[in-house]
């Protein structure tokens, strides 16, 4: 849990796992306002401070900023591709590594330096193994936190040298609750778009796809090409969650042995989606992807 979070003179690197990317944020910002004795508005101002994300690059290809936690999240569901004319790189990049290793590299103006690395399943393997190497010989003047959805899409050289803590909102599936209920309960940010980008219906539309792909009622083809044309990433979001929300129905009923099979080969489909969502972050062929995954769900 987020409150084992602890500040102090020892060099402990934590991973933070959680879908929830507005909370789990909030949740560290939350325990550094307090170790700074300062607010939330002002925290990354501190110059023992340092955030991280995904990069947002000109023209040129030079990184200018990165993403703030609120367009990580519209990022994340694939609903934000550039922003003010430049574009947003789908990898953290090793020359952001290298500018977090010179930052730990300058002594703290006070007490102690931290380093937020938001979206960490995000590296790539140049990145990746670079910041293995700063964690194995970063000094106690610095704390790293890295933010991910998945224990999974983070290698585990990196999580062996983390303290991993979840954060996930407790919530209580009832027995008449739909699954559009249950999707935005978890996902609460996409109520506040939902008149821009229709998430409502989505849901809905998604939710009898993936009914009729398990009941072979629909051609795994063609529920791809549909997919294909739209928000890929909120897509899979839906998928997953309905995943979820079925097999949390089905822990509270006993299951024979033919609807076991089925539970587990929802299970299996679930535990191959952070990987999935990471190549369709690197534009690894998404209509191959997607196209696997239908049929999976139509096996």
């Amino acid at each position: 849990m987020i409150h084992n979070l602890s500040l102090d003179h020892q060099s402990k690197n934590y991973l933070v796992i959680s879908s929830d990317i507005k909370s789990r944020y909030e949740g560290v910002v939350t325990k550094l306002c307090e170790y700074f004795d300062t607010s939330a508005e002002k925290i990354l101002e501190n110059p023992d401070v340092m955030y991280v994300s995904l990069p947002i690059i000109d023209k040129s290809g030079n990184i200018t900023s990165t993403l703030t936690n609120s367009e990580l999240q519209m990022q994340e569901y694939g609903l934000l591709n550039n922003l003010d004319a430049k574009k947003i790189r789908n990898e953290i990049t090793i020359d952001q590594i290298r500018e977090i290793i010179s930052f730990t590299q300058i002594s703290a103006y006070k007490n102690k330096k931290i380093v937020i690395l938001n979206s960490a399943s995000n590296m790539n393997k140049e990145a990746s193994s670079a910041l293995l190497k700063t964690l194995e010989e970063v000094s106690s003047n610095c704390t790293f936190i890295l933010l991910a959805s998945s224990l999974n899409a983070i290698s585990e050289t990196i999580r062996s040298r983390c303290q991993v803590l979840y954060y996930e909102q407790k919530f209580e599936v009832k027995k008449d609750l739909n699954f559009q209920d249950f999707f935005f309960a978890r996902h609460s940010f996409l109520r506040t778009i939902d008149s821009d980008h229709n998430v409502f219906d989505l849901t809905q539309n998604i939710k009898t796809q993936i009914d009729g792909l398990l009941d072979k009622t629909l051609d795994p083809i063609d529920v791809s090409n549909e997919w294909n044309n739209l928000h890929i990433n909120l897509i899979v979001c839906i998928i997953t969650e309905y995943i979820i929300f079925k097999c949390k129905n089905a822990m509270v009923i006993p299951l024979d042995p033919p609807l076991e099979k089925f539970y587990k080969k929802l299970v299996n489909i679930y535990t191959k989606i952070p990987l999935m969502k990471k190549n369709i972050n690197l534009n690894i062929n998404t209509k191959y992807l997607l196209n696997n995954l239908t049929i999976e769900l139509a096996s």
